[in-house]
């Protein structure tokens, strides 16, 4: 033992000496918490005051991210040449200015990992926030094109960071009852972002200059949430890993505020536990330091009484864990990531990829244009039907996600888009702007109600020390598809026309329902910590229903 620290340490048994312990820490955690009493998770949910600031306040930061992928399609129809010293502005910088946020937020994902994980998820979205101060004030200021690209540019690297670390924040602060919901919060926040850009465009249409207005308009949010910091906790999870048990006893009490000190005592102990049986597996450089006197109690046997058990007289659990937990030092694998991490990666990276497949951005992206191509008087106001349409079924997607869970949700919906993908290719052959609206609006409801969410809640299957790194590398999918969707959609349309490019979209959708058929799982009402069964042995898509149904 080194300064109570989980290390490495010489034995004549490792494998046995590690199971022995992690078997005795886990059958007395199972006795302890075998009646729903002791099930923290299985408390109604009680909603707080702090626990509202906390997921509003981290959806501020969707918001922005949904304000600034939705604003360019109202800055496209009002951005004059010379405003940004150009003559003309051709198809190309418009799918440059669109794409280049794109590609900003690929790397902004990239940047995500490192700095959730070292930093922790609430300082990464108040730098996030800074990132999208700066880039909004940068937009409205710029004189020229170059100047402008490399705002969208300083913009895309937060939307990235957001789209990271949000989903990671929230799952880690969110109850298992209700983490569906909460994750779609961040959809709702999104969407609704997106048709707030559609409204500010609308409402500012006969300012001079108006683009830089919607630019500007931006920073708002982000200084809110800069103000809301203080009340807003860090990650439990991320806290016990750097070993700060105090700080993620109190973010606790703020996720569960129905629970008692006993329940919390026992969430905290079977966290700290499943980060330590982590490091069995996992060569982590920073161990674990273990506070027995604050966490556990006295130094004394594994065991349970019959009172605690009960939870009757004092209501007191004494459960021994070791200064050391010991660790096979044979299964040491650097960098590598277990085979169920890797399933559970490849799932939600090929789900992000058919959500932008689809088509979706490209809409949002470029509905102005589309409608101006058809001669519509005001190209503003389809496109704000399509953005709120896109927002008011995200509400479906939030009242029924936990309920009916994700996989049926999915596999629901995808059909529909699929229909009405086809029917959009009808629609364009005999040019009828009303049927190409009424598919269009069709296919962003459907999309709204899963796909539009359910992807970014991927996070949610990955362990702990992978859910930073799977998080980016989910998101950098999602802006690798959206920058060559929304850096040729345009062109594509020109050379190969709306009919066929719709065609290509609902064969990517098709495809798409056969993957969730196959190989997506249910994983609604287990926690974070119990998720990672479903990709023990291949992909369990059943194991919800088979266990608990």
């Amino acid at each position: 033992m080194e300064n109570g620290q989980c290390v490495r340490t010489p034995a004549t048994s490792p494998t046995s000496e590690v199971d022995d312990v992690y078997s005795d820490l886990y059958s007395t955690l199972s006795q302890v918490t075998s009646s729903t009493v002791n099930d923290i998770d299985q408390l109604p949910y009680q909603l707080t005051f702090k626990s509202a600031v906390t997921y509003l306040g981290a959806c501020l930061c969707g918001l922005l991210f949904g304000y600034d992928t939705g604003v360019i399609s109202g800055v496209l129809l009002k951005i004059r040449p010379e405003d940004i010293s150009r003559e003309v502005i051709t198809n190309f910088d418009k799918e440059l200015i669109t794409s280049v946020t794109c590609l900003g937020s690929f790397f902004g994902s990239i940047l995500g990992f490192p700095l959730s994980d070292t930093y922790g998820r609430r300082k990464t979205l108040a730098f996030c926030s800074a990132i999208f101060i700066v880039g909004g004030i940068w937009m409205a200021l710029s004189k020229s094109l170059s100047l402008l690209i490399m705002g969208r540019l300083v913009v895309g690297v937060a939307i990235g960071i957001a789209a990271q670390c949000v989903p990671v924040f929230l799952s880690e602060v969110s109850p298992a009852s209700i983490r569906g919901t909460v994750l779609t919060l961040n959809s709702l926040a999104i969407t609704g972002g997106q048709f707030l850009s559609y409204v500010a465009a609308y409402m500012l249409a006969d300012l001079k200059h108006s683009w830089r207005y919607l630019f500007g308009i931006s920073a708002i949010p982000a200084v809110i949430f800069l103000a809301l910091m203080k009340f807003i906790p860090e990650s439990p999870r991320w806290l016990i890993s750097r070993s700060e048990f105090t700080k993620a006893h109190a973010s606790l009490r703020v996720i569960y505020p129905a629970a008692s000190s006993q329940q919390l005592g026992l969430k905290l102990r079977k966290l700290v536990q499943d980060i330590c049986k982590l490091r069995k597996y996992e060569d982590i450089e920073e161990p674990l330091l273990l506070n027995r006197s604050k966490l556990f109690g006295p130094k004394s046997k594994a065991k349970t009484s019959k009172q605690s058990m009960d939870g009757n007289q004092n209501g007191t659990v004494t459960t021994e864990i070791p200064d050391s937990l010991p660790q096979d030092r044979h299964q040491k694998q650097v960098h590598k990531m277990e085979p169920r991490a890797k399933r559970a990666l490849v799932i939600g990276c090929v789900l992000m990829f058919f959500q932008q497949a689809s088509g979706f951005n490209a809409f949002m992206y470029y509905a102005t244009i589309l409608f101006e191509d058809l001669n519509v008087s005001n190209p503003l106001l389809p496109a704000m039907g399509i953005a709120f349409t896109n927002f008011l079924f995200t509400f479906v997607a939030l009242g029924l996600v936990d309920i009916v869970g994700k996989r049926a949700m999915l596999l629901y919906t995808i059909w529909i888009m699929t229909l009405s993908l086809l029917l959009s290719t009808v629609s364009f052959d005999i040019n009828d702007t009303r049927l190409i609206l009424t598919s269009v609006l069709m296919f962003v409801a459907s999309f709204a109600s899963a796909m539009g969410n359910i992807p970014w809640s991927s996070v949610e299957f990955l362990p702990l020390n992978r859910r930073a790194f799977g998080a980016s590398c989910i998101s950098c999918t999602n802006w690798l598809t959206n920058t060559v969707v929304s850096m040729s959609f345009l062109s594509l349309v020109n050379h190969f026309g709306s009919k066929n490019i719709m065609l290509a979209f609902a064969l990517f959708t098709a495809l798409n329902w056969v993957f969730v058929y196959f190989w997506y799982p249910e994983v609604k009402g287990l926690t974070l910590e119990e998720i990672g069964k479903v990709f023990d042995h291949g992909i369990d898509v059943n194991y919800v229903y088979r266990n608990y149904h």
